[in-house]
């Protein structure tokens, strides 16, 4: 159940069991990070109903539906952090009041869902027929607020390997355009043709589309919709949750066959057979790479870019950090969009995400050896360190530092420094950090990240561990870890680092995007963790070194920042605000493009 689908209050008297602890770090003197703190709020906020706050924001348009655009939904699907947010972003927007849809493709069979109706969508030059399956989740007893999840099933979107690409092969799926141009089309419709205990939503809804699956919407709702003098009243959000996926393709593309499946046939895709009209839509969809970036004889640079279509068409554009918001409008950062980014910078912001306070909580977490609060952090850890020990085959040892990397095994999240820094991680040179640290990696991705740490684990059995990604291990790796290492080289918001800080663990991060939204660095008086800029293999060792040397020999410190970190509010209360007040400035405009 979403945080926000109930009513909590806070009660000005109220002394949790976490007043004794942090009254006995007061009088030993550790929480000096603290000093400018009213020390009976920190005590509130340790409590789980006082993370839960009222909205400080009432939406001024909580009768219109809002319809979610997801190109992946937990627990339905999932890759990464883009699931988890658009289901807190449905929850949370439905706990609210508005009526809310979160659409989505169905690539498999899902128990619980059932058929709703089906529709004709012209695309690619054929007819495709599309299926609607439905599902509603209430989020209180009566059933008054609750989520419409809605999926769309056609047989392009049923693959043996991952959502997006064959795993086995690692390339894309050749038909990703055809695939998501359909889903999208098939999102438009929905609120429309799909009744939910009769009645549709309509054609007044806000969308809010999410990253390059789901770009295309805006572009469809301003060249294909208003023209025909539909969706009129609508408007569209558009969400980046990592700039480096844009959706782009040649125009000479590989897409399915009529019947929508394999073989797949080579056509040379114009504007029409997106189902768009007009030199408005080519140009909003176009893309020219410069000469020097075009990679054979007679390329012209041009590709169909999905990400600049809806960057050209949405009405509100957002993404997942402030200092990401910021970073999207630099050449590093931009991804070749940074000068349309900052054309539109009236209608940017960025929101971080939260997390499921609810889930990630070390208070009531199943999966613990022990849970644990401010009374008992230090015990509480210390047994879950132990846990993760022997589950994952590291040495049995409370005197060595855990240091662990939770993540896609990709070189954007620095996984080759983390690599890199073994051998002098597990080096003793007498200085009473290195040779006392044990490193757990836990993730999936390229093979050759795959590889290094099976190497690594070989290498130094007992203090080095690399293991697939597991969702449950996942939060004892949080609850035994001293450390979490985030070593990104761009990081648009980020979810472990909010969900170590939850259980006590300190991160140590590079200081980008919602890394430093989300993460106070030493030596700020209210430090949370430890921050890397620039992100050089020397700098990294600088840092580990620094925070490991905390965590031996400068305990209080080290036991302040964790009780910093473990009180941070990382409830989706505040950021669904942020929402609200998007939703209506939106609908309060008239279209972006007119």
């Amino acid at each position: 159940m979403a945080e926000d689908a109930q009513d909590y209050h806070v009660d000005a008297s109220f002394q949790g069991p976490g007043s004794k602890k942090l009254d006995q770090l007061s009088r030993q003197g550790s929480l000096s990070v603290f000093r400018n703190v009213d020390m009976e709020e920190l005590v509130k906020d340790a409590m789980e109903e006082q993370l839960i706050t009222e909205p400080s924001y009432i939406g001024k348009h909580l009768n219109v539906p809002v319809v979610i655009v997801t190109s992946e939904i937990s627990p339905w699907s999932k890759s990464g952090g883009l699931a988890l947010v658009t289901a807190s972003l449905a929850l949370e927007l439905a706990g609210r009041g508005h009526r809310t849809m979160a659409i989505s493709p169905m690539y498999d069979d899902y128990p619980g869902c059932t058929y709703l109706c089906s529709t004709t969508i012209w695309l690619f030059g054929w007819e495709h027929e599309v299926k609607y399956f439905h599902q509603w989740q209430p989020l209180n007893a009566e059933g008054s607020k609750g989520v419409d999840y809605v999926f769309v099933d056609h047989p392009c979107y049923h693959r043996p390997g991952g959502l997006y690409y064959n795993a086995q092969e690692g390339v894309e799926y050749a038909d990703n355009l055809f695939r998501f141009a359909l889903f999208t089309l098939a999102a438009l419709e929905a609120p429309c043709c799909c009744a939910f205990g009769g009645a549709a939503y309509g054609e007044r809804v806000m969308f809010i589309a999410n990253d390059w699956q789901s770009a295309l919407l805006p572009v469809y709702l301003t060249h294909r919709m208003r023209p025909l003098h539909r969706f009129r009243e609508s408007r569209c959000i558009f969400i980046v949750h990592n700039f480096g996926y844009q959706g782009i393709y040649p125009c000479n593309k590989l897409v399915p066959n009529p019947e929508g499946t394999l073989p797949i046939i080579i056509k040379n895709v114009d504007i029409d057979d997106f189902g768009l009209n007009g030199t408005g839509a080519y140009e909003h969809m176009i893309f020219e790479y410069p000469p020097w970036e075009r990679s054979y004889h007679g390329d012209d640079g041009n590709v169909w870019n999905l990400t600049k279509g809806a960057l050209m068409t949405c009405d509100r554009l957002l993404t997942v950090s402030a200092g990401y918001a910021e970073e999207m409008k630099t050449p590093e950062g931009g991804f070749r969009l940074e000068d349309l980014v900052k054309q539109k910078e009236f209608f940017l912001g960025g929101i971080l995400n939260g997390i499921d306070i609810i889930t990630w909580n070390p208070r009531t977490d199943p999966n613990l050896a022990v849970q644990y609060d401010l009374d008992n952090l230090h015990e509480g850890k210390a047994a879950c360190k132990k846990q993760l020990q022997e589950l994952v085959g590291l040495q049995i040892d409370e005197t060595k530092v855990l240091v662990s990397f939770v993540g896609r095994l990709t070189t954007q999240k620095g996984v080759d420094i983390i690599l890199e820094a073994t051998e002098w991680m597990m080096e003793d040179t007498g200085n009473n950090v290195t040779g006392h640290i044990q490193v757990l990696m836990m993730g999936n991705g390229d093979e050759v990240y795959v590889k290094g740490m099976e190497e690594m684990t070989r290498r130094y059995p007992g203090r080095f561990v690399g293991i697939s990604f597991d969702t449950t291990l996942e939060h004892i790796v949080y609850a035994g870890s001293n450390f979490l290492l985030m070593p990104s080289r761009y990081e648009p918001c980020g979810l472990p680092q909010m969900c170590a800080q939850r259980y006590g663990t300190i991160p140590i991060v590079t200081l980008c995007g919602g890394l430093k939204d989300s993460v106070v660095v030493f030596p700020a008086d209210d430090c949370t963790g430890f921050g890397i800029l620039p992100l050089e293999f020397g700098k990294f060792k600088e840092v580990v070194y620094r925070a490991c040397d905390t965590y031996f020999h400068n305990p209080d410190l080290f036991e302040a920042m964790q009780c910093r970190g473990f009180v941070t509010d990382f409830s989706w209360c505040a950021r669904i605000d942020e929402y609200e007040k998007n939703i209506d400035w939106a609908l309060n405009d008239p279209p972006y493009v007119r």
